[in-house]
């Protein structure tokens, strides 16, 4: 993985990801801009885009930035300093947003833009210290970001199975379930909202992620309600 070191104030900073958006390398190495502090315990820290249209992360120093879209919504997680101030904005053509988050050791977390009120953006992080692992299992994580879904559920689509239930604005619950071929379906106060999404097929000893995030009016996602977006919880490498 390349690395650009910096100096002074800016080793304050976290690790940002550049995923396959060099041009003319769609297979390029992702990029790790900041040092991660080989005595702390392990930090990670992913962004996802939950607007519907394309959000470029710029860290403060401005060095390179990351394009999130449709295609390439999440970053993989990048190991980061613990207990460290991360700081950068991300932007939507003329809509920018501060972003500061410090990620605890041994938690992993996810920094998610979404649309504000205004027209503008915001920014939700929410973060999980994993349990054990069965490797036997494929293992999934639920997050709500929309805030009027107060009580949300993701469910096997067609079926009335519970993957999550309960799970509140800005909060996440996961489990291990069994490596099949899965579609999911959102759910809030008990009721179907938004499009099932197709996971395909699951495999055993990878973690995967389903985030709930609100609709959206314009864009290639267009939406009157909830939406589901997928990101594999993969390592940057």
């Amino acid at each position: 993985m390349k690395s650009i070191a910096t100096h002074g104030a800016a080793l304050a900073l976290a690790a940002l990801v550049l995923c396959g958006y060099a041009p003319h390398a769609a297979n390029a190495a992702e990029t790790q801009l900041y040092e991660t502090g080989p005595s702390d315990d392990a930090s990670f820290l992913r962004f996802v885009n939950g607007t519907g249209a394309p959000v470029t992360v710029v860290p403060e120093n401005r060095q390179a930035r990351i394009v999130l879209d449709n295609a390439k919504p999440a970053t993989d997680f990048l190991p980061v300093k613990a207990r460290t101030a991360i700081a950068g904005t991300v932007e939507q053509a003329a809509a920018r947003a501060a972003v500061s988050v410090r990620v605890d050791a041994g938690a992993f977390a996810t920094v998610v833009v979404l649309a504000d009120a205004a027209g503008g953006l915001k920014t939700v992080t929410i973060a999980e210290k994993p349990d054990d692992f069965n490797g036997l299992k494929a293992s999934l994580a639920f997050y709500n970001l929309d805030p009027s879904c107060t009580q949300a559920s993701l469910m096997a689509a067609g079926r009335n199975v519970a993957i999550a239930q309960d799970v509140a604005p800005g909060s996440l619950k996961r489990r291990d379930i069994n490596a099949v071929a899965l579609a999911v379906q959102g759910a809030c106060g008990g009721q179907a909202a938004g499009a099932p999404l197709d996971l395909g097929q699951l495999q055993a000893g990878k973690r995967y992620s389903v985030l709930l995030v609100p609709g959206n009016a314009g864009g290639a996602t267009a939406s009157a309600g909830p939406r589901l977006i997928r990101a594999d919880d993969t390592l940057a490498r």
